[in-house]
């Protein structure tokens, strides 16, 4: 993923994450602002906010959820957990695949 970012970012949802899990890649703090819709309420903020640092924490841990949500993000118009819950069902039928995949014979 990107590189940690050493610039200040003026937006206050970046601001708030970075006080919860420490710093942001470049990347992490672009996916924030990406999913960050800008006419959320304060308590909307407050559950979005929590919700982002869910998804920081999952994708830090898991590098095939981790593209799934890097790929979709910029598109996504829906809620974070059905984003997150769209690239566990993605990642774990391509973890399947792959394990249960019987090679092609040779010749």
């Amino acid at each position: 993923m990107g590189d940690l970012t050493n610039i200040h970012d003026d937006a206050p949802v970046v601001v708030d994450i970075r006080g919860l899990v420490g710093e942001l890649t470049d990347d992490e703090a672009a996916l924030v602002r990406t999913l960050t819709p800008a006419d959320l309420t304060e308590t909307a903020t407050i559950e979005h906010v929590f919700d982002l640092v869910d998804l920081l924490a999952t994708i830090r841990h898991d590098e095939a959820l981790a593209e799934y949500v890097y790929a979709i993000a910029p598109d996504w118009d829906g809620s974070i957990g059905m984003l997150l819950l769209g690239g566990r069902v993605t990642t774990a039928f391509a973890r399947y695949e792959l394990e249960h995949s019987v090679p092609e014979p040779v010749g």
